[in-house]
């Protein structure tokens, strides 16, 4: 590109009036991430500013999260993270596609799912699944629900359960059904990045507290619970928590939900990754059974197709959620969820969830042995690993350097509530389609982590 010159607006000093320039050309599309900008001289020059103004500029755009100096090389476009971490294209083939959050397939998955359509087709009931319902699912599908439920150490009655299309879905419906626009909701400094999109969607401000070798810290939740504006909610997924792979302690549950109840908010608990656990952890909504709503679903531990998320909550807020449910999809595919509630009652569904275990440990054992020696987060049974980069790599320009090496991440920022303190870390998630795949993706990363940014950049 040609020499970058930004055209200054009167707004406030001149090293501001820098830093918002680049800030209004990211947006625009002007500028874009990986783009370097001109050295400080060169751009003084063409401004008719001192040299100091601009390195106070520049300071500030970094400050911002805009920027990022590389020794050596200059100063570089990191641009907006995306909220949402979905690719905008697929990957090019010979690409190893690290960034999506995949669930392990199995083949006995389609076998299962042939027996089980079979038997559907033969079922003289099954028509009843054609037709509108004023509810999420029957009170059998419910009934069945609340006892797999029971496995998590959650024991709710069937009319506290309602059934969703997934997860994500259900995160938009208890967002838009028990929020106003406006609130605030408290989060880990590092979340799901999908929570951030849904709320901004609906006008929500998210506030981050600090997290450590467990998730959520106590003493970061009572400071944000007692600040001005007073919080409305807390988003919390304590066990393999996204992007980290922490699992809160049994202690630091009790804790969460003491101090929720002590100041009257609403949890959200998003347990996705619960049943991965040979020994789940009891989910901290079991001490609060009126003050919160859990979220769970078959995406994770058994299959994404089949569209099948759980939502349970307190008898005051079910009928909110059920409009919820009718406000968007009216209800999840009857088909669907009785296929799901089939493999949760006959057995399929812990048969399988054991040989995802069995699977995933495989991996991520495959996965330690190649990234020996470097600085990462990894749990046995979680599909992800949260890598920290050694110096003198950035995020963005490791992410940009991965690209040209054959492999796609998700960089920090994509997690980070606040843009001020975004650590320089990837997430890779291992959920790949084949062992092959993996290995090879995870040998490229790590010749990418040996090498330097100047063999790049």
């Amino acid at each position: 590109m040609t020499m970058y010159v930004p055209q200054l607006e009167n707004e406030g000093s001149r090293y501001q009036a820098i830093a918002a320039a680049i800030e209004r050309d990211i947006q625009v599309g002007t500028l874009k991430p990986g783009d370097r900008l001109p050295t400080h001289r060169d751009l003084a020059d063409r401004l008719g500013v001192t040299v100091g103004t601009v390195t106070r500029g520049y300071a500030e755009a970094e400050r911002r999260g805009l920027t990022q100096a590389v020794v050596g090389r200059g100063t570089f476009i990191r641009g907006y993270q995306r909220e949402d971490p979905w690719p905008e294209h697929l990957a090019e083939p010979g690409m190893v596609d690290f960034t999506l959050s995949l669930p392990l397939h199995l083949p006995e998955e389609e076998r299962f799912l042939a027996e089980t359509l079979s038997e559907l087709a033969r079922d003289p009931r099954i028509g009843a699944s054609l037709r509108y319902e004023a509810e999420s699912a029957s009170m059998d599908q419910k009934s069945i629900v609340s006892a797999w439920l029971q496995r998590m150490g959650l024991f709710p009655k069937p009319e506290q359960v309602l059934v969703t299309c997934g997860s994500q879905h259900s995160l938009n419906v208890v967002l838009s059904s028990l929020f106003q626009p406006g609130q605030v909701l408290v989060t880990t400094a590092l979340t799901y990045p999908s929570l951030k999109a849904i709320a901004k969607s609906f006008g929500l401000k998210l506030r981050a507290v600090p997290m450590d070798a467990e998730g959520m810290q106590i003493e970061g939740l009572t400071k944000a619970l007692t600040s001005e504006p007073k919080p409305h909610g807390v988003y919390l997924d304590p066990t393999l928590q996204n992007p980290t792979t922490a699992v809160m302690s049994l202690r630091r549950r009790k804790e969460i939900a003491e101090v929720v109840r002590r100041h009257d908010v609403l949890l959200v608990e998003d347990d996705v990754h619960g049943f991965l656990l040979p020994e789940p952890m009891p989910p901290i909504s079991s001490w609060l059974p009126e003050h919160s709503v859990y979220l769970s679903s078959v995406a994770k531990c058994l299959n994404p197709g089949l569209r099948t998320g759980f939502l349970c909550a307190g008898t005051a807020l079910i009928r909110r959620l059920l409009s919820g449910i009718h406000n968007t999809v009216w209800m999840p595919p009857p088909l669907m969820v009785e296929l799901t509630c089939r493999w949760l009652a006959n057995g399929v569904a812990v048969r399988l969830i054991q040989a995802k275990r069995l699977e995933i440990q495989r991996r991520q054992m495959e996965a330690a042995r190649i990234l020996a020696g470097h600085d990462f987060l990894a749990h046995p049974y979680g599909y992800q690993i949260w890598l920290r980069l050694p110096e003198p790599w950035s995020t963005e320009a490791f992410v940009l350097a991965g690209a040209e090496a054959g492999i796609k991440v998700i960089g920090a920022g994509a997690f980070a509530v606040n843009r001020l303190a975004i650590p320089q870390a990837i997430r890779i998630s291992l959920g790949v389609p084949s062992w092959e795949e993996m290995r090879l993706g995870l040998l490229r990363l790590s010749a990418l982590l040996a090498s330097s940014p100047s063999s790049y950049f």
